[in-house]
């Protein structure tokens, strides 16, 4: 490892971090949209196919702890879940800093790291997303039914980690009792915004970067694999 450090140029390390949004070297990965994209895609195949690539490469280096630098909106559900199927079957933690919104999909990748830090300035927004119905009756039915269960999914992967968050800790919820929670607070506003204190609060996120125990990068990143 030493030797492979010595040999990468500062060229190199510049081209690796912006062209395959790696940095091998201190186990960084940058997750955001498509670059070359006239607008932010959001999550989809390309981001997807790049991160589980990526977090391939560090897992087979060792099993040391990985920052993912995540900037990015919502997205496709299926590239999402494959984000984050790959984050929580990673033997290495993952911390994973959000910058400017974890919104709709994102949110959800964002509750797969093993710990979740927001900067000082990045919002959560919690919704139950949307789908494209085609004119064909049968073909609407089925595209409802499965939506239904992608929303009971989300509503468990965000329960799940909120259940240990202050709000619900004080009131004892148990898991469904969190999941109708969140249900309700998604259909009262459509579409639920957190400021990062609040989502703390909620249990959507762990802490704040700068703040006390996130005070650095380096303290944001450490600890181990959550069960």
């Amino acid at each position: 490892m030493n030797a492979a450090k010595k040999s990468v140029s500062a060229e190199q390390l510049i081209s690796e971090i912006h062209n395959h949004h790696i940095n091998h070297l201190t186990r960084e990965i940058y997750l955001h949209g498509y670059v070359d994209a006239d607008e932010e895609p959001g999550v989809d195949y390309r981001m997807a196919t790049s991160f589980i690539k990526n977090l391939h490469i560090l897992g087979l280096q060792n099993s040391q702890n990985i920052l993912v630098h995540m900037h990015t909106i919502g997205g496709n559900w299926s590239d999402g879940m494959a984000i984050f199927n790959s984050i929580r079957l990673s033997k290495a933690p993952v911390t994973i800093i959000g910058y400017a919104q974890a919104s709709s999909m994102s949110g959800i990748v964002f509750q797969a790291a093993d710990k979740r830090v927001l900067m000082p300035d990045c919002e959560i927004m919690i919704h139950h997303g949307s789908i494209a119905l085609d004119d064909n009756t049968m073909a609407v039915k089925s595209a409802v039914d499965q939506n239904e269960k992608y929303c009971k999914r989300m509503l468990q992967i965000f329960a799940e980690r909120a259940i240990s968050g202050t709000y619900f800790k004080e009131r004892k919820y148990s898991l469904r009792k969190a999941m109708t929670f969140i249900d309700q607070k998604i259909k009262q506003n459509g579409d639920w915004y957190l400021m990062p204190d609040e989502a703390v609060y909620y249990g959507f996120a762990d802490g704040i970067l700068g703040e006390k125990g996130f005070e650095t990068v380096a303290k944001a990143r450490s600890g181990r694999k959550r069960k």
